[in-house]
């Protein structure tokens, strides 16, 4: 009965999570309510993308660039409700791309994607932004798609006011949280 009941009890007590996942992994339906570099770190794995730079903000707020895997350089970047960068219940996707297009005609391109903002920030330069708020959660997988949608239409409009795609720089992360 011995041999019986030690295996079980030490079976009992490794969490079924431990068996099914790696370390680090998510379950595509856990709810995520907040972020850390670490996840970010993770969404960027999850799209296939490749870290260029992590850090904080002058907020403590962390941030990341990376260039995804068809080459486009972008940031991800946090709000978070304590000034200690904890509690980041805000993502913003951000791709900074070069042109001189009309302010009317950026604005019209903004008309056409509804899930990311497109806008002109300068004479020659036109952000690319999907926001995801976390407030009561969302799950992992859809954390991850919100992520593919940004990709994929931060493309399109890229294609359509320049083609091309300016590599982000971290002095803007430090300046502000959007």
């Amino acid at each position: 009965m011995q041999k019986f009941l030690a295996p079980l009890a030490l079976c009992l007590a490794i969490p079924l999570g431990a068996i099914a996942q790696s370390p680090g992994a998510r379950s595509p339906d856990m709810t995520i309510g907040s972020v850390s570099a670490g996840d970010l770190h993770m969404i960027l794995d999850g799209m296939g993308a490749t870290l260029t730079l992590t850090g904080v903000n002058a907020q403590q707020a962390p941030y990341v660039f990376a260039i995804s895997k068809d080459g486009m350089s972008f940031g991800i970047y946090t709000a978070c409700a304590n000034p200690d960068g904890t509690d980041c219940r805000g993502i913003e996707f951000l791709a900074v791309l070069d042109s001189a297009r009309s302010i009317e005609d950026i604005s019209a391109i903004d008309q056409s994607y509804a899930a990311v903002s497109v806008y002109k920030t300068d004479d020659n330069t036109v952000h690319v932004s999907r926001y995801v708020i976390l407030d009561h959660g969302v799950s992992w997988a859809n954390l991850l798609e919100n992520a593919e949608v940004f990709e994929v239409l931060s493309a399109k409009v890229a294609a359509e006011v320049s083609g091309h795609v300016s590599a982000q720089v971290a002095q803007p992360a430090q300046d502000s949280v959007r």
